[in-house]
């Protein structure tokens, strides 16, 4: 498995960034690429609930994540597929260094790709994985932004 990586270090507690997350009707706000939700267990984000999501036109097509793990105030983690890739999605809550205020958030992708070949070998680590690594700053990025309105 090939892994993508973002951390930050957000002005909230990890029980706000939890609430941000638990609720995936907001996720246009932050989640990069996120455009409607397709379908959602009612649980969610419960051990074992589903979610669906579409991308944006030209994005990551449509997105099933099954919650693998969830311990409040430490980490969320899904099982997750595309039309390209499937992997495992972790986000997971520090303590921020220097004992500053807010929360250590930490966005993590493990994932392999659907389709291999000599041209994926080389186009993963310059390309995929890049990108990936983007999307999940973004995602943070934005994230941050929202819980400071």
């Amino acid at each position: 498995m090939r892994r993508a990586r973002a951390a930050l270090e957000l002005p909230a507690s990890a029980a706000a960034v939890e609430r941000l997350w638990a609720d995936p009707a907001g996720w246009t706000a932050f989640v990069d690429g996120f455009e409607r939700v397709v379908e959602l267990d009612p649980e969610w984000p419960a051990v074992g609930a589903r979610l669906v999501w579409a991308s944006h036109p030209g994005g990551r097509g449509e997105v099933t994540e099954k919650v693998l793990r969830h311990e409040p105030g430490a980490e969320l983690v899904t099982q997750l597929s595309d039309p390209d890739l499937t992997g495992v999605q972790r986000l997971a809550f520090a303590p921020p260094a220097g004992g500053a205020a807010g929360v250590g958030v930490a966005l993590e992708l493990e994932y392999a790709l659907r389709r291999n070949g000599p041209f994926m070998v080389l186009a993963d680590p310059l390309f995929v994985r890049r990108a990936l690594r983007d999307s999940l700053r973004r995602t943070l990025e934005r994230l941050a932004a929202e819980l400071g309105r």
